[in-house]
């Protein structure tokens, strides 16, 4: 079995694996596939020492601790893990059984590109912007995504058209027929001034959802919000953002970072009932997987190289997933 860690100096390196025993609430699982995000371009291990990088994982219960009551051997799982210890970028790893929910089917690859974009999105939408899963509830709101097209977006805009809402998201023109299967209403070309798109079309935006780059995009998202709206983002920036020009209309600024509730022990459970959610809207065929690029390698740091060279051009469409030959 093999683990692939990161180095202080930012490489990857092979690391042969010990045997693990899942204890407690965790289950031990064998990675079918994994894919890749961008907060796992930054090579930030989280810790003083080297460890295993990667989030997003779907695989097979080899094993599960003494406290386990919802999964067993064997059972087909997915999840998107923690920055608190050892990532998917192994062979097999240990899991908090709360952070994963049984897959709806058998198709890895597909499953392994969803978990922490789909978390990030439907935490945005039901727990920072309280929208309900009912339509009915929502007022036909319409909302501003920035980068509609990456993997957080392609997910968020599916997600938001099941629940109702008007959905105006940016992207590069090339990518627009992309938007249009992820349910957006309104394409904006995000070379061209984004008001004047915005307001030529007439529209009111009630809360916006930055992907991209949280200082680049503050001030037209500032004017563009109608008051009392939020400003929700993920992205940290190098531009430092005036928050006094939120007071006059009571805007709202938001962050989301999905890892948040695992790395305070905060209603942990509450992912795994997200990702059952996930499961179930597949299965309805409502939800579809934003894989786009699929890598069949083993997990090695060969492997991982590839795959962050490609993220990290900041052009990808939808997710890289990674199958793992080792565990076929």
């Amino acid at each position: 079995m093999n683990s692939v860690i990161i180095n202080d100096d930012g490489s990857f390196s092979d690391k042969p694996m010990g045997e693990l025993y899942p204890t407690g609430s965790d289950i031990l699982v064998k990675v079918k596939a994994i894919s890749i995000n961008p907060v796992d371009i930054k090579k930030n291990p989280h810790t003083a020492n080297s460890r295993v990088l990667g989030f997003d994982a779907a695989g097979v219960v080899i094993e599960a601790g003494s406290k386990v009551n919802k999964f067993h051997k064997d059972d087909l799982v997915f999840y998107s893990g923690t920055t608190q210890r050892a990532g998917s970028y192994a062979d097999e790893q240990l899991v908090d059984e709360n952070l994963v929910s049984l897959a709806p089917n058998n198709n890895f690859n597909d499953l392994a590109a969803m978990p922490l974009t789909w978390l990030t999105a439907a935490e945005i939408l039901f727990e920072k912007l309280n929208y309900s899963q009912n339509p009915a509830d929502n007022n036909n709101e319409t909302i501003l995504v920035i980068n509609g097209a990456g993997g957080v977006g392609s997910i968020l805009t599916q997600l938001a058209h099941l629940i109702g809402l008007k959905v105006v998201a940016t992207s590069s023109p090339k990518n627009y027929q992309w938007l249009k299967k992820n349910h957006v209403d309104y394409q904006i070309d995000y070379h061209k001034d984004l008001v004047q798109q915005i307001n030529d079309l007439g529209l009111t935006i009630d809360n916006s959802i930055n992907l991209f780059d949280t200082g680049r995009y503050f001030d037209e998202t500032v004017e563009l919000v109608r008051p009392f709206g939020h400003l929700v983002n993920i992205t940290g920036t190098n531009t430092p953002v005036d928050v006094r020009k939120l007071q006059q209309k009571s805007l709202s600024f938001d962050w989301e970072l999905m890892f948040t509730k695992s790395k305070y022990n905060y209603r942990t459970q509450s992912q795994g009932e997200l990702l059952n959610l996930l499961g179930e809207l597949i299965s309805e065929n409502k939800i579809h997987s934003t894989r786009t690029k699929t890598i069949k390698a083993p997990l090695n740091a060969e492997t991982i190289k590839k795959a962050h060279e490609i993220v990290g051009g900041h052009h990808m469409v939808g997710k890289l997933v990674i199958e793992n030959q080792t565990n076929i």
